[in-house]
């Protein structure tokens, strides 16, 4: 499989990014999740090199790009650091797939209404701290008594916070006993100074820059194909999900009845097939 590396240089710095495949149909850009949590976790979207070229990149401050000062974590540096990339790039028409928090930084770049746009893909979709938030408390509910406890007691250094915060991880998020190389190598490079700064130390309330982000009210500005992905027991809930794409002029959606945040990981199978008809029918 081809592979081209490379940096672009932005405002904020030096922004590595690297060009799987060499096909001819429109071109897929990846935008990862946190902030701050690098490509890395999602390597199985290469497999999709083999019907177009996919771009991953690092956003500035993790990963494999230059670190960064608070200043340029923002969501609207990154709303223009990805325009940069699709322009150093020269990138006439392309899709864009985002995970988590990179569904909410593809979204708001929507609403730019950005040349050469053909398509969205929200998978496990960050978009609205107010919905995340109200999906995450009723999903802590059902923990046990002892481990609710725990987690509102926000006491990170606890060994029963971390049993619980473990536990909810397992049950919401990864679904796996074992991580893959790439997801671990993913935690290993994160900036973990720049997700508590946007998002905040605790994973079930937002206490950083983003506790007022909520880009729902204008879902249905965006006139483009939208597939929305997520797991059964996803922290980005099937039912917060759906009332997205209720929001979407234009919008799809596909539930993975095993997974939870990881679909591409747990059912990578059907999840690749699902993004492959998708993209070839936009």
């Amino acid at each position: 499989m081809k592979r081209e590396e490379g940096f672009i240089q932005t405002r904020g710095g030096k922004v590595w990014y690297e060009i799987v495949g060499d096909k001819n149909k429109t071109p897929l850009i990846v935008l990862h999740g946190g902030p701050g949590y690098p490509h890395d976790s999602l390597a199985p979207l290469e497999n999709l090199a083999n019907e177009r070229k996919v771009i991953f990149y690092d956003q500035l401050g993790c990963g494999n790009s230059q670190k960064s000062d608070r200043s340029f974590w923002t969501v609207e540096y990154f709303v223009e650091e990805l325009g940069e990339v699709v322009k150093s790039l020269r990138l006439k028409n392309f899709h864009l797939f985002g995970h988590s928090w990179g569904a909410g930084l593809a979204v708001a770049f929507a609403l730019t209404k950005p040349k050469g746009l053909k398509s969205l893909i929200l998978s496990d979709p960050y978009i609205s701290t107010p919905h995340w938030e109200k999906s995450v408390a009723r999903l802590l509910k059902e923990l046990p008594k002892n481990m609710q406890d725990a987690l509102k007691s926000e006491d990170f250094d606890s060994k029963e916070y971390k049993k619980a915060s473990d536990e909810f991880y397992y049950r919401f998020l990864y679904r796996q006993k074992n991580l893959s190389v790439a997801s671990l190598k993913a935690e290993f490079k994160m900036n973990i100074e720049l997700y508590n700064y946007m998002w905040g130390p605790s994973e079930f309330n937002a206490s950083g820059t983003l506790k007022k982000f909520d880009l729902s009210p204008r879902l249905s500005e965006i006139k483009a194909p939208v597939l929305l992905l997520c797991g059964r027991f996803d922290e980005a809930t099937p039912e917060s999900t759906e009332q997205f794409k209720n929001l979407l002029p234009n919008a799809r959606i596909k539930v993975f009845e095993k997974s939870a945040h990881m679909p591409h990981w747990t059912e990578q199978k059907e999840y690749l097939a699902t993004i492959s008809k998708f993209l070839s029918s936009t």
